[in-house]
């Protein structure tokens, strides 16, 4: 082994020391689902972002099966800590309320001149939904800006919906 050298200096670094980022993935995001769109079609598009939902949301979704909904509410409440962005949760034994007054992905595709999907809103509505199938929560949109991503999302309990 070499001698090490004493005017060298280390520094030494983990992932986890990063600030999470992931503004690109937005971007990339976008250009797929409209690269999907244009060339497949918009049921191929929703069938790809059900696949994305069923692998991804995979262990938050057992949670829902289990029928915790906390689990749901830290998932979300981190999710936009994250992103540093702004939402407002009303949750309660029947369910999550979610208002957001744009939608971090759309804001930062304009940000840098692209034009978000034709579709996408399928990618709150699709995932979801998708997310809530098989467990005893259903999704809804409630409503959906599709200039900025304005939204209120729903997550309720089944039994309370009704």
């Amino acid at each position: 082994m070499a001698d090490i050298d004493e005017n060298k200096k280390v520094m030494v670094r983990k992932a986890s020391d990063n600030e999470y980022l992931h503004k690109d993935f937005h971007l990339s995001m976008n250009i797929l689902m409209d690269y999907i769109y244009h060339r497949f079609g918009k049921e191929q598009l929703v069938r790809y972002l059900q696949q994305y939902a069923e692998a991804y949301y995979k262990p938050l979704r057992e949670e829902l099966k289990k029928g915790n909904m906390d689990a749901l509410l830290a998932y979300m409440k981190d999710k936009y800590e994250k992103e540093k962005w702004e939402v407002t949760f009303f949750a309660d034994t029947g369910g999550i309320k979610m208002v957001q007054t744009a939608c971090p992905a759309i804001t930062r595709i304009k940000k840098t001149g692209g034009e978000p999907c034709a579709h996408y809103k399928e990618s709150y509505h699709t995932i979801y939904t998708t997310l809530c199938e098989g467990t005893p929560f259903e999704y809804t949109l409630e409503q959906f800006d599709e200039e900025t991503g304005a939204c209120t999302q729903l997550f309720r309990r089944k039994e309370v919906a009704k």
